[in-house]
């Protein structure tokens, strides 16, 4: 009789075979789990990137409308290994009202009454191909990734609200320093159309030395000042307001030497030299360019006479300091009268101080128009004082003198001294500490007109 006997391999074969399909379901776990949340973190991250730079260059892009500041956005969506073009990935760069148009979807996340066509959108699609997965089923997994920055557009408004006399310091003067804005000697200040503002948080932010210079502002601007005013100003009208305002913060400004653009506007304009013809019988003649003559100070002739200034920028090295007796005009046919296209300079003063004296009689007007490709952001200053240059401005009133145009010296002390006689000034003076003194009669005139716009910078930030 014979016995049948049991043998297990056929079921160890089967067991075998589901554990190994176990084995692979964990292995894909780990290892094409990790892959898929690896790609999807990294896609995020260049998602994140395209958006910012998007953003950025819609905010730098004088049209908006035709679409190319998505390119910068696509780029660096590439630049980390997501080519929309390369069948397995693709990359969205719109507008959020762009998006809903197309899409019929709102963004997520933006402000009540928030305006769409502010905020960046950009979607990164990206297909990961796995590995172990394929023994159940699951040859690639799709990952979609978003971003969402709110490109605030440029904001054009007047320098520190448009006050004639500014002095930009926050703080407090350190040792050596005056100010922030003082007021002294026995003359007279008339401030037409506009105000005073004193940016400085200090108790004594603004100090009147005692004297009997008379300062008179328009009443509905009069003399703004973010500290505090000590008791015993007199002859100020209206009175000085203190506690007025919060501070400005110019950092949040474009200046003129700022980047973007890259390289700066001013760049071009310092690469190659100036010039100054001596016409005979003292008169001379300038053309813009570099005046670099340390340790002279531009004009650097003598002897001192007629200097008529051709149209343009003037970047100088070493300051500008007139000791004699000059006539400077930008009036360069004699006719009193401005004219756009052919007259009007820019003084950009990289080094050295500003000091016209009351010998000097000055006639000087700012570029107020584009011909010759001359750039609109560079209108209608006459003299730009980079941070960099912490210098000393002095400015001494003669009768008949004129100033057109704004004075930004944001790092730099500014004096103004009427010295007996009038002179008429149509700008805005911005310095870091300001002082009036002397004995004579300083005439400003603020219009807007005749004086730079303040571009705030764009704002990029990401919705949550």
């Amino acid at each position: 009789m014979q016995h049948s006997r049991f043998t297990p391999r056929g079921q160890a074969l089967v067991l075998i075979a589901l554990a190994a399909v176990g084995l692979f379901a964990f292995a894909a776990l780990a290892i094409d789990g990790s892959a898929i949340f690896s790609d999807r973190r990294h896609a995020q991250n260049a998602a994140d990137t395209a958006a910012f730079a998007a953003a950025l260059a819609r905010v730098r892009d004088p049209n908006p409308a035709l679409g190319n500041w998505k390119q910068p956005g696509i780029d660096r969506a590439i630049a980390n290994g997501y080519d929309e073009g390369d069948g397995v990935t693709e990359v969205d760069v719109y507008t959020c009202k762009e998006w809903k148009d197309l899409t019929s979807t709102d963004c997520q996340a933006l402000p009540v009454l928030a305006d769409p066509n502010q905020y960046v959108y950009v979607r990164i699609k990206s297909i990961v191909h796995l590995s172990f997965a394929r023994v159940i089923g699951w040859q690639t997994v799709t990952n979609y990734s978003d971003a969402i920055v709110h490109a605030s557009p440029v904001e054009i408004t007047e320098w520190f609200n448009g006050m004639a006399i500014v002095a930009a310091m926050t703080g407090c003067p350190g040792p050596g320093e005056f100010g922030p804005f003082e007021v002294g000697g026995n003359g007279t200040t008339i401030v037409r159309n506009s105000g005073i503002f004193v940016n400085s948080s200090c108790s004594n932010a603004f100090v009147d030395n005692g004297n009997s210079n008379l300062v008179t502002t328009d009443p509905t601007a009069g003399v703004c000042v973010v500290g505090g005013v000590p008791g015993g100003v007199t002859g100020v009208n209206p009175p000085p307001n203190d506690y007025c305002a919060p501070q400005i913060d110019i950092s949040k400004f474009w200046l003129p030497d700022s980047k973007p653009p890259t390289p700066n506007l001013l760049a071009a304009y310092c690469a190659s030299p100036g010039r100054i013809d001596d016409m005979g019988g003292g008169s001379y003649e300038a053309y813009p360019g570099y005046f670099d003559t340390s340790p002279q100070t531009f004009p650097d002739e003598s002897p001192a006479g007629v200097l008529k200034l051709h149209r343009g920028v003037y970047c100088l090295r070493n300051g500008m300091v007139l000791n004699g007796n000059w006539a400077i005009t930008t009036d360069l046919d004699d006719d009193d009268v401005h004219d756009s296209d052919s007259e009007g300079v820019f003084f950009y003063v990289t080094g050295g101080d500003v000091k016209f004296n009351g010998g000097s009689g000055l006639e000087l007007h700012a570029v107020d128009s584009t011909a010759g490709g001359f750039p609109s952001q560079l209108m209608d200053y006459l003299i730009y004082i980079p941070p960099s240059n912490r210098a000393e401005v002095e400015i001494t009133g003669n009768n008949g003198s004129t100033f057109t145009g704004t004075i930004l010296a944001p790092t730099s002390s500014v004096d103004l001294i009427g010295n007996g006689n009038a002179f008429e000034l149509h700008t805005q003076i911005i310095g870091y500490n300001t002082r009036i003194s002397g004995s004579g009669t300083i005439d400003i005139t603020y219009d807007p007109d005749d004086n730079a716009p303040a571009v705030k910078q764009p704002k990029l930030s990401p919705t949550e």
